[in-house]
Order: structure tokens, then C-alpha cells, then sequence
């Protein structure tokens, strides 16, 4: 396990920093890790929807991932806005060596504003999933990058096929949250290659709050830059954001 992780985290800022890079600074630092962050976009949203995207110049950002990346150990990808930002990030990806890297699809925001275009999801699937990232996407996400109906994964098994489907595109693993569904206690997918489907349950905590699948893909990916196993990252992101959902709700 590395001491002084640096962990790369490229995203959106969300102005009210309820989400996006804000989120994945806390979210890294809790696990111990140092994150450096690369904007892709300053957005303008709240909790009723995003009145403003914001994205920047592809280059831009590209330049600065590209100079930060020598000295992290791992990568977290968030919000890429439009499709030139996917094929910039394939670009950076390039030269990432043997170290892992995480890609939260975000694909729409929790109040509805649909990120990424038909093109954009394409580039997604066949630009990006073949660089073999470990994939974290909720139900609505895998079901739209799977090309399944939502209400397709409501039983574990279309969600295991869900998942598989993702892995034969290139994906080195699949990390499938189950927050979105309906069972209790929760459960958690990880889905790999020539392993049998591994399940997290974990209590489901009463409540939301903005920013979970962001906060739940740094922490993986912090401590996978660490050292730690996919599954044991995804055991410990989801308890995570269970105790920041809990303490919420308390609030």
C-alpha cells in the first residue's frame, strides 16, 4: 500500500459543491489520499436542476491532466460534457500505464439534465470501455450503457448480464451500485472477468443526499491507488457513503 497516494480526479465543479470535484476532494482525503484536481466544466446547478453547463475547451484540461498524471497513482474520471471530451480522455489514457483508473458515467444529473448525448454514450462504450477502467455506474447508468431496459435489472441475474455485458466491452471490472433499486438491505455488484459475481449487501440508509456516486468512485479509487482489490474498495466505498447518507439524515 502506497503511504502517499496521489489520486488524479477529472470532473465537473458543481457550484454549489454539493458534487463533482469538491465531493471528490472530501471523498479522497477521508481515505487518505491526495487528490489533485482537473476541471472539465464549472457548472451552475442546485437541487432543482443545472442551470448552466459550462464545459471548457477540451485542451485545456487535457494539458493540465497531462502534466499532473506522472505524479498520481491512480485515476478518477467524472463528468466528461460532450463527446470531445470523451476522446480527449482516451487520449489521456494513453499513457497511464499499469496503474487503475475509475470512470463514474455521469450521465445525467439527480435533478434530470441529461449530460451526455446518444453520440457521447457511443463514445463512451466503444472509445473508453475498451481502456479497461473499473466502471461504477447505478442502475440507470449500466442499463443505458448495456442498451437494457431500467426495468430490466429489478433481479440479479439481468443485472449480473448487465454487467458482463460491460466486462466483454473492455471494462476490467464493473462495480454496479444498487442504491437506485428497491431491496433491502442494499446491494452492490462487482462484476470481472473470469470471476463468479461478487454481492455487497449493506443497510440502506433512509434518505439521500447529492453527490454519492462521485463520492463513492473517489473512494474506490482511492484506495485502489493504495493497493487495495476492487472488491475490498467497493466494500469500503459503499460504507462510506452509507455513513455520509447517515449523517445527513441526522443532520
Amino acid at each position: 500500500m502506497s503511504a502517499d497516494a496521489t489520486l488524479l480526479c477529472i470532473g465537473g465543479v458543481d457550484s454549489s459543491g454539493a458534487a463533482g470535484l469538491d465531493a471528490d476532494r472530501e471523498a479522497a482525503e477521508s481515505a487518505g489520499v491526495k487528490p489533485t484536481l482537473v476541471p472539465t466544466a464549472h457548472t451552475e446547478q442546485d437541487e432543482q436542476a443545472v442551470h448552466a453547463l459550462g464545459a471548457r475547451k477540451p485542451a485545456e484540461w487535457l494539458a493540465e491532466a497531462r502534466a499532473a498524471l506522472p505524479y498520481c497513482d491512480g485515476v478518477k474520471i467524472g463528468l466528461l460534457p460532450g463527446p470531445e471530451h470523451i476522446l480527449a480522455a482516451g487520449e489521456l489514457l494513453g499513457d497511464l500505464g499499469d496503474r487503475h483508473w475509475v470512470l463514474d458515467p455521469v450521465i445525467e444529473s439527480s435533478s434530470g439534465f441529461r449530460f451526455l448525448n446518444t453520440r457521447a454514450l457511443w463514445l463512451l462504450r466503444e472509445e473508453l470501455l475498451p481502456l479497461g477502467p473499473v466502471l461504477t455506474p447505478n442502475l440507470n447508468e449500466a442499463a443505458l450503457l448495456a442498451g437494457v431496459e431500467l426495468i430490466a435489472l429489478g433481479s440479479r441475474n439481468k443485472r449480473v448480464a448487465a454487467a458482463r455485458n460491460l466486462v466483454s466491452g473492455g471494462a476490467e471490472s464493473v462495480v454496479l451500485k444498487g442504491g437506485h433499486g428497491g431491496e433491502v438491505p442494499l446491494v452492490d455488484l462487482v462484476a470481472r472477468a473470469g470471476h463468479e459475481p461478487f454481492w455487497i449487501e449493506r443497510e440502506r440508509i433512509e434518505g439521500s443526499r447529492r453527490g454519492t456516486g462521485c463520492r463513492f468512485a473517489t473512494v474506490l479509487a482511492a484506495h485502489m491507488a493504495q493497493g487495495v482489490g476492487v472488491t475490498q474498495a467497493a466494500e469500503r466505498a459503499g460504507a462510506w457513503v452509507a455513513s455520509y447518507v447517515a449523517r445527513g439524515a441526522g443532520a
